[in-house]
C-alpha cells in the first residue's frame, strides 16, 4: 500500500528553496550552472547526445521507503552504471524537507503522492522540456494512465512514476473453499453480495472459532478499507476529491454507506474477544491464513509473497479484488529545481522508469513492479509465476486510484474513529464533519496560494 501521510512543511524550508531557486536562475543566466537549456528554456535539460557514457554528473536520489534493502539499492545503482557508467548515484534514506532546509537538496526525489503546495512553490521542475529532448520519448502512451497522470497538476507534469502498486488481490484456500461448500468464488458486485460472502467463513462453535474470514474495516489501516468499500458501493476517486471544483465529497452517500456498512460488519459478524483468544492460540507470528484458520482475505502482492514463503504447499489460489475496488499507486521520481546535475538525474529517472533494464533490476532488486504498460521481462516472468501474473493483470485493470489531495485529509477521521467505533457518533455525523473540516483546509491552502 501506498504511504498517504503528507509531510509537514516548514517556513523556513521554503525560503531555502526560493533562495537557492534564485542563486540557481543567476547562474544558469551568467552559463554558469550545469542543466540549463541551451534554448532557454528555463529550468530545461541540455540536449541529449546518443552516447550515455558522455553524460556525467552526481545524482542524489532521495528516497523515504525504510523497507528497501540499503545492499539491494547499492546492486540497483549498479545496474544503472551499466549503461551510464560517468554518473554516480547516492542514495539519501529521509524526507525532502530537511535536506532543503539545510541547504543540500537532492536532484532526484521520491514522492508517494502528487504534492501540490510543493509544486505551487516551485519545488519541481516541470518535466515537459525533457520529453522534448528525446524524440521518440512518449510517457503519456508508455505508462499505465492512472499512474502517470498522478504527478500532474495544472497540464503539467511534475513526476514520472517510478513503480506500480496493484491493490489489491483475492486470496482464498481451496481446501477450506470445498470444506464449506464453495465451488466456485462469486463475482462479488456490491456490498449485498460482498457482505453475504464474507459472512460466510466466522463460524463458531462452543464459543470459539472454527474459522475466521476478513475483517474490511482494518485493511492496512481503517482508511484503505474505507476506499476499497467506497469503490465498491460505486464511488469513484472524484467522490472523495474533485481537483476540478476543488470540493471534497467525503459525507457523499456511496461513501457514508459504505463506512456504516463496515462498521456493522465488524460489530455484528466478529466476536473480538473469541477471535483475539483464536490468534493468541497460534505458533508465534503465524498469520491465521497460514494455520489454516482463515478461508480468505484481501492481500497485497507483499502478503502473497509472505504466505507463500512460510508454507510453500498452501493450497492457495489468488485473483484479482472485484473489479469496481481495485486501483493502483506507487511513487513518482521528481527534479528537484533548486539542485546541480539534471541531465544525470534526468538520465537517471528514465533508465529506472522507462527501459527494460530499469524495470528488471527494480523487480530483482526491491521487488517493485515498473508501472510502463509492458515490460518483456515482467511478462516472461510470468509465465512461470502465476502470482505476479495476477498483480500486472490488476496493473492493467485498476482505473481508480487514492484521491490526491492537496492537503493532510485523515486528521479529523483519525480522531474521530474511536468515538465512531464506541457508537457515539454515526457514520453520517462522523463523515459530515470531516468533510466540512478538510474542505475548509483546502480552501484555506489556495487562499494562502493566492497572496
Amino acid at each position: 500500500m501506498m504511504n498517504l501521510k503528507r509531510h509537514k512543511r516548514s517556513a523556513a524550508a521554503w525560503m531555502v528553496v526560493l533562495l537557492v531557486s534564485l542563486i540557481v536562475a543567476a547562474c544558469s543566466a551568467s552559463g554558469g550552472e550545469p542543466g540549463g537549456s541551451p534554448s532557454g528554456t528555463e529550468g530545461g535539460p541540455q540536449t541529449t547526445t546518443a552516447d550515455p557514457a558522455s553524460i556525467k554528473g552526481e545524482v542524489v536520489w532521495q528516497y523515504g521507503n525504510t523497507t528497501w534493502s540499503e545492499a539491494e539499492i547499492k546492486n540497483m545503482i549498479s545496474d544503472f552504471n551499466k549503461t551510464y557508467p560517468n554518473i554516480t548515484v547516492k542514495p539519501v534514506l529521509g524526507q525532502l524537507e530537511p535536506m532543503i532546509a539545510a541547504g543540500n537538496p537532492p536532484n532526484v526525489a521520491t514522492n508517494h503522492r502528487l504534492e501540490a503546495g510543493w509544486i505551487m512553490d516551485g519545488l519541481f521542475e516541470e518535466l515537459t522540456p525533457y520529453f522534448k529532448q528525446d524524440p521518440d520519448y512518449k510517457p503519456e502512451t508508455m505508462f499505465h494512465q492512472v499512474l502517470y497522470e498522478i504527478p500532474q497538476f495544472e497540464k503539467g507534469q511534475y513526476g514520472i512514476p517510478m513503480y506500480s502498486n496493484p491493490t489489491y488481490g483475492l486470496i482464498v484456500n481451496n481446501k477450506i473453499m470445498n470444506q464449506y461448500g464453495e465451488k466456485s468464488i462469486p463475482n462479488l458486485q456490491g456490498l449485498k453480495d460482498t457482505d453475504e460472502f464474507f459472512k460466510k467463513f466466522w463460524v463458531m462453535k462452543n464459543g470459539q472459532y472454527e474459522m475466521t474470514g476478513d475483517n474490511p474495516l482494518f485493511y492496512y489501516g481503517n482508511l484503505s478499507g474505507l476506499f476499497f468499500v467506497s469503490y465498491l458501493n460505486g464511488a469513484e476517486p472524484s467522490t472523495f476529491w474533485n481537483p476540478e471544483t476543488k470540493k471534497v465529497g467525503l459525507n457523499d452517500p456511496k461513501i457514508v454507506d459504505a463506512l456504516d456498512w463496515m462498521f456493522k460488519f465488524n460489530r455484528d459478524t466478529i466476536n473480538q474477544q473469541a477471535y483475539t483468544q483464536m490468534k493468541a492460540e497460534l505458533p508465534k507470528n503465524t498469520h491465521p491464513f497460514v494455520a489454516e484458520k482463515q478461508a480468505m482475505l484481501i492481500v497485497t502482492s507483499n502478503h502473497v509473497k509472505d504466505f507463500r514463503k512460510a508454507k510453500p504447499d498452501l493450497d492457495m489460489t489468488v485473483m484479482p479484488a472485484p473489479q469496481a475496488s481495485l486501483w493502483n499507486g506507487g511513487s513518482n521520481l521528481a527534479i528537484v529545481k533548486a539542485a546541480k546535475d539534471k541531465d544525470a538525474a534526468w538520465a537517471f529517472i528514465k533508465w529506472m522508469t522507462s527501459t527494460e533494464a530499469g524495470a528488471e533490476s527494480l523487480y530483482n532488486r526491491l521487488g517493485l513492479l515498473t508501472a510502463m504498460k509492458s515490460s518483456r521481462f515482467l511478462e516472461e516472468k510470468s509465465k512461470s509465476d502465476p502470482d505476479l501474473k495476477v498483480f500486472l493483470d490488476i496493473s492493467r485493470q485498476a482505473t481508480k486510484w487514492i484521491p490526491q489531495f492537496p492537503v493532510p485529509y485523515d486528521t479529523e477521521y483519525k480522531k474521530l474513529f474511536p468515538d465512531f467505533m464506541a457508537g457515539k457518533i454515526t457514520a453520517k455525523e462522523m463523515m459530515d464533519h470531516v468533510n466540512k473540516e478538510v474542505q475548509k483546509r483546502i480552501d484555506d491552502f489556495y487562499a494562502s496560494k493566492k497572496k
